[in-house]
């Protein structure tokens, strides 16, 4: 139990990072440079899954390189995450009247323990058959 919770609080602080860039990033782009801010959400949203994905596999969960499998796994994951938190982020925003910053934040803390456990088992291979085996 206690390397699982070594990695959730890796996984935390891979995330905590890739949060904070990607609230500068969402903020920047969409009052600094106009964007609407949905795109800039898909932007960041892109930006910190690839950032995520490089930081969890050399910190969190210790891959000895970088797996281009894992990669489009890792990758497919999160579009998935992205298509849903976008549309999420639209309902929060035009109908319920939430601030698009303080929305993504809601979204981000929804979305930690899904993204860690999604994650662990299909793009670390981390399941019951322990390490996905390396080609």
């Amino acid at each position: 139990m206690g390397a699982r919770l070594l990695q959730l609080t890796r996984f935390c602080a891979v995330g905590l990072t890739c949060f904070v860039l990607g609230v500068a990033v969402l903020a920047g782009l969409h009052r600094l440079a106009g964007l609407n801010y949905l795109v800039a959400f898909a932007v960041s949203f892109v930006l910190c899954s690839v950032a995520g994905y490089w930081l969890n596999a050399r910190f969190t969960f210790s891959a000895g390189s970088i797996d281009h499998a894992g990669a489009v796994r890792y990758l497919l994951i999160n579009a998935a995450f992205l298509c849903l938190n976008t549309a999420a982020l639209k309902l929060l925003v035009e109908q319920l009247r939430m601030w698009y910053l303080a929305a993504a934040v809601l979204l981000a803390a929804a979305n930690a323990p899904a993204s860690f456990v999604a994650q662990r088992l299909v793009t670390y291979g981390h399941g019951r058959g322990g390490r996905r085996a390396r080609p």
